[in-house]
């Protein structure tokens, strides 16, 4: 019988997931759920199933990294964006790059979609990539069909505008928006950050980081940032010290690089 130390070590190999990086006690709250909705006994089973089973791999990244999501989350943050931070990114005429890290079901570059289809920017003036180490949720997030919960920051103007009713809690995002986002499978704790973005959103990941790995992540990010460029955090994360990492507080939850 192993250890969950054990299990965490063998595991990360076998998943390429460095699970160290993420906070103990969240990644064996994760684990042991996954572990009694499916009935295993113990680690050493666990760990026997992701080294022989590729379904149930599938199913522990999914149950692991939580892929819950909904559009306008923290609705205020979206007015801000709209309303400041998006009239100074493009105001210099050249192209936005944002990136969504990670992105999950989509519900949030789908969100700065609509926002920039509203504003009327023109599809030659920005670029949204979503990004996510899932494969699966990324496929769900090229799908854009959403229920109900995921809506539940959608006005009802938008709601008209931007979606279709497909079923009886189901709702299918337009081709048009979809078409304004691409997606990519990404690890953001070992794969290599591309340069010069303008805004970069990484909205309640970090709360599932440990400090190391947090700070670590916030370097990357800002080396990812163009001069000027402004970090997007969730409303329950916290830069302390930002200056030493290069970046300057705006408003609530948005940084930018000095």
């Amino acid at each position: 019988m192993i250890t969950f130390e054990e299990f965490k070590t063998q595991a990360s190999k076998i998943l390429g997931l460095n699970l160290s990086s993420y906070k103990a006690k969240r990644v064996q709250r994760r684990v042991e759920s996954l572990m009694r909705r499916r009935n295993i006994p113990d680690y050493t089973t666990c760990l026997e199933l992701l080294r022989n089973n590729s379904n149930f791999r599938a199913d522990f990244l999914n149950h692991f990294t939580i892929n819950t999501s909904e559009f306008f989350r923290n609705p205020s943050n979206f007015v801000t964006l709209k309303n400041e931070i998006f009239p100074e990114l493009f105001a210099g005429g050249k192209k936005v790059k944002i990136w969504s890290a990670p992105c999950s079901n989509g519900c949030e570059p789908y969100s700065l979609a609509i926002i920039i289809d509203e504003l009327g920017i023109k599809s030659h003036q920005y670029e949204i990539l979503g990004v996510d180490i899932d494969p699966n949720i990324l496929q769900a997030a090229k799908k854009g069909i959403y229920n109900s919960g995921a809506l539940k920051n959608v006005s009802t103007e938008r709601l008209q505008k931007y979606f279709k009713q497909v079923g009886t809690n189901t709702f299918a995002l337009s081709e048009k928006i979809k078409k304004m986002v691409h997606f990519k499978e990404f690890d953001l704790l070992k794969d290599t950050y591309s340069k010069n973005w303008d805004l970069i959103l990484c909205r309640n990941f970090f709360i599932y980081l440990t400090s190391d790995v947090k700070d670590l992540l916030t370097r990357k990010f800002v080396d990812a940032l163009r001069p000027g460029g402004i970090l997007f955090l969730g409303n329950t994360e916290f830069i302390f010290e930002p200056e030493k990492f290069g970046l300057s507080k705006i408003v609530s939850s948005f940084y930018r690089k000095i």
